[in-house]
């Protein structure tokens, strides 16, 4: 398959999930993925994204020292996440 094919598909496959209501199902779906690509290896075994829902991440956080380094970088993670996101799909990330 040429580049020209492969381009063309992924338009069609996005028009398809768009069209269907699938497209931000997909990116809800790789928030996990994004949020331990962002907050990095360390935080990562120490939290755990629990769910999203309208808006609002949910992460639990197993030790309090690292609870209050992402209660401080909350802001900048969503920012990050969102861009990987390509839209303002999180609206807030919640520490718990």
């Amino acid at each position: 398959m040429n580049n020209e094919n492969f381009s063309s598909l992924k338009i069609l496959l996005n028009q398809f999930l768009r069209e269907r209501g699938l497209e931000n199902k997909i990116i809800e779906y790789n928030i996990p993925k994004y949020w331990r690509e962002i907050v990095g290896e360390q935080v990562d075994k120490v939290s755990t994204v629990k769910y999203f829902e309208n808006g609002q991440l949910f992460v639990e956080v197993r030790a309090a020292v690292w609870r209050a380094e992402l209660l401080l970088r909350r802001e900048d993670i969503r920012n990050k996440i969102n861009e990987r996101c390509g839209s303002e799909i999180v609206r807030e990330i919640i520490v718990r």
